[in-house]
């Protein structure tokens, strides 16, 4: 190769990485319509956002698992409640597990958003010791585990 070449693609390759950086993460489920959700908005006003997610309860006690079509698990970590909201496009069953190609999840302390999407909630999750479906190694809905959680 000649110097010019090798030369024009080193002035390249930063512009190309902070192009691909400013697109943001790539695995959040619903980026354009979750990207109106910031940091301080309550449980409604993200449920507004959210729409009408695809999940339906088949039992009644399934409906305490469902918030207007999406996943919800409860969490209790030193007297504070924390609320993880999944938002899901594609149709499924509550029985499903939770994947990062398929749900994306918004992290909330009472009724007000700590974050939205994976990076945000793997750190939360570990910080917290809340069940992260994602890193458990069965990946399975571990909403039963949220009795047994203490904060570190």
């Amino acid at each position: 190769m000649s110097t010019r070449i090798v030369r024009s693609l080193q002035a390249a390759l930063p512009m190309v990485m902070l192009g691909a950086a400013a697109c943001g993460p790539s695995d959040l489920v619903g980026k354009t319509k979750l990207s109106a959700v910031h940091s301080g908005m309550n449980q409604a006003e993200v449920v507004a956002i959210m729409g009408t997610g695809p999940l339906r309860p088949h039992q009644v006690a399934d409906s305490l698992r469902v918030v207007n079509g999406f996943r919800t698990q409860a969490f209790i970590v030193a007297g504070e409640t924390y609320r993880v909201l999944w938002y899901r496009e594609a149709p499924g069953s509550l029985e499903d597990v939770i994947t990062r190609d398929k749900e994306t999840p918004i992290l909330m302390k009472s009724d007000t958003v700590m974050s939205v999407g994976w990076n945000d909630f793997d750190e939360a999750a570990e910080k917290l010791n809340i069940p992260n479906p994602y890193r458990a190694s069965a990946r399975i809905d571990s909403i039963s585990k949220s009795q047994n959680v203490k904060a570190k």
